[in-house]
């Protein structure tokens, strides 16, 4: 501990927020703290003050007092839990079925597996591209009350300068898709780019287009460059005004918009359609109605897709599907084993998506494009 006195007064309140830090930071259970003498010359205050902070601390569990021996650290996990952040408002029903599925998916794993947790949701609506602070206020508030043993972020790069630094000095592990998360555990984008361009290279399509949206913070998921990269390897052209990325994809016209873009390109159209953000579908589904467009035989579709999301398509598509329950298990696995500081990689975890072609059995393909009534979908825009 480093000599520096106290310049004002509510010693004891000032002494119990200083050592309540550094028994985070420094400290493990277990071991013994300074004596009352040492901490009162320290701060330059009167043992009384010291014994009213440590009085404190003890009624917080952070501390155990044992006559004749000293002060002790105490069980640093007694009133802790584990917060789960989304920053999305979930009850917004443009944010992404994966911010709405998988945060409280962490936290039901977590609590079947005996770990306190908590869902922290923020009020980030879906069409904000541009996000500098942090929304949900009681997250903070947790960080400052030392309330957190653990952290599951799905929160955008910009908020963690806000609390993240908070969090490394409380030694609280965190884990979360951004590349800013100590650990990650991810959705592997470039299989995903790479599955959906193989099939459509597979079923003959040559002229192909693609739907997704570049988040100006994403410096990890590149679908653009890789997209453009596996049709050169393959040696087809690469038309650059079919490739769509500039509208917030939950914004309710994206999707119909930047389809429309693509088709009227001119007089060549493309055969094949890469969607890598679900949030887009809807929406290109309503504008290839309007188009009159015969899928799969003018334009076959391969799109990303989240399990359990009830998304369902009036025509034949292929899905690349992600399970939002399947990551919600690895995180809240890979963040319990650091909380029992087991090994875990420190690579980032990669998740998979899976091919699932159409099932004309199954009644999703009962109908043509050109059979569909424009009143059997809400119409985005006219």
């Amino acid at each position: 501990m480093t000599n520096d006195t106290l310049q004002r007064p509510s010693f004891s309140q000032q002494i119990s927020q200083r050592l309540r830090d550094e028994i985070f930071a420094q400290y493990h259970p277990g071991q013994q703290l300074p004596s009352i003498a040492a901490i009162a010359k320290r701060f330059g205050v009167s043992s009384p003050s010291v014994r009213e902070s440590l009085s404190v601390l003890e009624a917080e569990g952070l501390i155990e007092r044992r006559t004749g021996s000293g002060t002790y650290v105490g069980d640093l996990t007694k009133g802790r839990h584990v917060g789960v952040l989304v920053e999305e408002d979930i009850s917004d029903p443009q944010t992404s079925y994966f911010y709405r599925r998988a945060p409280q998916q962490v936290v039901r794993f977590l609590l079947e597996n005996h770990t306190a947790a908590r869902l922290y949701a923020g009020r980030l609506r879906p069409r904000d591209a541009v996000h500098r602070g942090l929304t949900c206020l009681e997250f903070l508030e947790a960080i400052e009350r030392h309330r957190l043993s653990g952290v599951v972020a799905f929160t955008p790069d910009q908020t963690f300068s806000q609390w993240y630094g908070a969090l490394e000095k409380q030694r609280v592990p965190v884990v979360g898709p951004s590349e800013k998360c100590m650990h990650r555990v991810i959705w592997d984008s470039t299989a995903l780019v790479r599955m959906g361009v193989d099939y459509l290279l597979g079923h003959g399509r040559r002229r192909i287009a693609l739907m997704e949206y570049h988040w100006p913070a994403d410096r990890q998921v590149r679908f653009v460059e890789n997209f453009r990269a596996m049709l050169g390897a393959a040696g087809v052209a690469v038309n650059e005004r079919w490739i769509r990325h500039s509208l917030i994809p939950c914004a309710p016209e994206a999707g119909w918009e930047e389809f429309r873009a693509i088709w009227a390109e001119g007089r060549e159209k493309p055969d094949g359609l890469l969607i890598c953000n679900d949030n887009l579908f809807p929406g290109a589904v309503m504008a290839i109605l309007q188009l009159g467009i015969r899928v799969p035989e003018d334009l076959l579709v391969v799109t990303h897709f989240n399990q359990g999301s009830g998304m369902v398509c009036p025509f034949p598509v292929v899905k690349l599907e992600f399970d939002p329950d399947g990551y919600a298990r690895t995180a809240g696995a890979t963040l319990l084993k650091l909380m029992r500081h087991e090994p875990v990689p420190e690579a980032p975890v990669l998740l998979p998506h899976e091919l699932v072609e159409p099932d004309d059995s199954s009644g999703e393909a009962a109908k043509s494009a050109n059979e569909i009534r424009m009143t059997d979908m809400e119409v985005v825009k006219v």
